[in-house]
């Protein structure tokens, strides 16, 4: 038997830990089944509550989400005509249309996809595309994005858009008072929010749904497709199952509740980072959900000070981030003076500096940290929330899953030696939407290889050594140098490119850029214009250096690590 076959970690895990095995009977085959009466033991407790910058507040109840879901069911079956396995694309930001949204869909056996609000007219039209989006959820904040899509890529301008506003759900004047600050917001960005496309309001489709005959529930065994980004330049949808999902959520709550780390309807949990991430989406909303928990949705995190009305207003008493969400917390006064009293903090998408954890444990106590990929539905290790943490740990495979370690051959290394990470459970995704290759190349009897290398201990204790090998995370996202300089070169004036991650004290890591070019009177800020036209901010190149030539290997290939090693030797010794 190999050495992680006999799982080391299995010793310091709680007896009801040992031998845990999970039956597909013991999760939902449908997520929806969430909202069954039997599953909700205080309907009326509030569920999710947006949180404004300004500290107003609007909340929904249990039932409340149950009705609307099912309002919006009728409106996407009865009146959009939607058919099981159609695909809806939300477009939104962290609000109260979210739960309603995805609820909905499941309800009537549709698979969603999310999509960054902040995505450009090129990122929103592959992925609808990609994905055969049938429908979008879009917030008004964003839809100009949609606009835009539509006028080179008629196709898609018979897509049903629906579009929600943050001042939905609030009573008046209060409505009133949201959407002139959004218009306002939005007049100062040059743009407005007075559609120019055909559309129905959110609040147009639950009360039409309300009206109109109650929906065929229909069940489908896949639940989303969550793009993530791919070596090779273009997002990768994975096809993630309700079953998938129901696992996560089942093995991650099991693993918790067996460290005393308890959540039920007393608890609060803070939702700052995205739902349309797959950390937010499996954890905040699906696994606190089925937990009676109440869940605090934040619509933008920045500035830092737009949490400080969750915390004023509410007992917060657990929290997910990254590590600059936990180190801009840090830097606040009205933080520090009055700290939450929490049960338990997670840090995941990037690695917790060591600053950080130090400075938070002194602060406020321990924040444990995770590992996990949109191909394991979210997790797929997490130290343990014990007294005495390892740091640096993700610590032990989630109950009911397992890694190894590997080397470039396939074969398990021994304890303590580097090597590729390997993951087996039942949270491992089905493939990739429209990539078999790729799909066959990741995803090995079983195994989901992970591209990232790490050691286990001899207690069996887990360490992220170093990420995919060119892989830049800003401030918890992933950034894949190839598409960045695929949209470089793209430039008439760009002859190659090539992109590598530096440090950055505010976001982890930011992305530079090295160019060639025949023009010696290339404008940097050219470049960059060009890169906001295409990308998303985050994966915009925080720093453009034009050289004349980029380092290469005998066969041509453009050798990053040469680039990587000279911005080091840049640095102070």
């Amino acid at each position: 038997m190999s050495l992680y076959a006999q799982r080391p970690w299995q010793q310091h895990l709680p007896q009801a830990l040992q031998g845990y095995q999970l039956h597909p009977a013991q999760v939902h085959a449908n997520l929806a089944q969430l909202l069954q009466p039997q599953h909700m033991h205080f309907p009326q407790a509030a569920a999710f509550s947006v949180v404004l910058p300004n500290g107003l507040t609007k909340s929904l109840s249990f039932q409340e989400i149950d009705e609307q879901s099912s309002a919006l069911a009728n409106y996407l079956q009865q009146h959009l005509k939607l058919q099981q396995g159609d695909v809806v694309g939300l477009q939104m930001p962290n609000s109260l249309h979210y739960p309603i949204a995805v609820f909905a869909c499941w309800k009537v056996g549709l698979i969603i996809t999310n999509i960054n609000p902040l995505y450009t007219a090129r990122e929103l039209e592959y992925q609808l595309t990609d994905s055969a989006t049938k429908a979008l959820i879009v917030s008004d904040l964003f839809i100009h994005t949609f606009e835009q899509v539509i006028q080179h890529h008629p196709h898609l301008q018979a897509l049903p858009v629906v579009s929600a506003s943050l001042s939905d759900f609030f009573a008046e004047p209060y409505a009133a008072m949201i959407a002139q600050k959004m218009q306002a917001d939005a007049e100062a960005q040059g743009r407005s929010l007075h559609l120019k496309i055909e559309h129905s309001s959110f609040s147009a489709a639950l009360a039409l749904g309300a009206t109109l005959a109650n929906y065929q529930p229909i069940a489908h065994d896949i639940a989303l497709y969550q793009y993530t980004g791919g070596t090779t330049g273009r997002s990768k949808g994975a096809i993630i199952s309700h079953q998938n999902l129901a696992s996560l959520i089942k093995i991650t709550g099991d693993y918790l509740r067996a460290h005393q780390s308890e959540f039920n309807q007393h608890d609060c949990i803070l939702t700052a980072i995205p739902l349309y991430h797959i950390f937010a989406f499996s954890v905040n909303f699906l696994m606190f959900f089925e937990g009676g928990s109440h869940n605090l949705l934040i619509p933008s995190p920045r500035p830092i000070s737009n949490l400080k009305p969750a915390f004023e207003q509410f007992n917060v008493t657990w929290l997910t981030g990254v590590d600059t969400l936990y180190a801009g917390l840090l830097a606040e006064d009205w933080f520090i003076e009055n700290p939450p009293q929490l049960t338990c903090a997670l840090s995941g998408g990037t690695a917790l500096r060591p600053t950080t954890a130090e400075n938070w444990k002194a602060k406020v106590g321990s924040i444990i940290e995770g590992f996990g990929m949109t191909e394991t539905s979210c997790a797929a290790l997490l130290h343990p929330p014990i007294q005495h943490i390892r740091q640096g740990s993700v610590g032990f495979p989630l109950p009911g899953s397992d890694i190894k370690i590997i080397d470039t051959h396939g074969q398990e290394v021994p304890l303590g030696e580097a090597g590729e990470l390997c993951i087996k459970g039942p949270q491992i995704v089905l493939g990739y939407l429209n990539r078999p290759t790729e799909t066959a190349e990741t995803f090995i009897e079983g195994w989901l290889h992970t591209g990232d290398i790490a050691k286990v201990d001899e207690d069996g204790f887990c360490y992220i050594l170093d990420r995919k090998k060119d892989m830049v995370i800003v401030s918890g996202f992933n950034v894949y140098p190839n598409e960045i300089e695929a949209i470089l070169v793209e430039h008439p004036d760009v002859f190659e490119a090539a992109v590598i991650g530096v440090p950055d004290p505010h976001t982890g890591e930011s992305v530079k850029a090295f160019i060639t070019s025949h023009n010696p009177h290339l404008l940097i800020a050219d470049i960059l214009k060009h890169c906001k036209d295409n990308l998303t901010a985050y994966k915009i190149p925080k720093s453009i250096e034009i050289l004349t030539e980029l380092p290469k290997s005998t066969v041509g290939k453009i050798l990053r690590t040469e680039l990587r090693q000279m911005e080091q030797d840049k640095l102070p010794a």
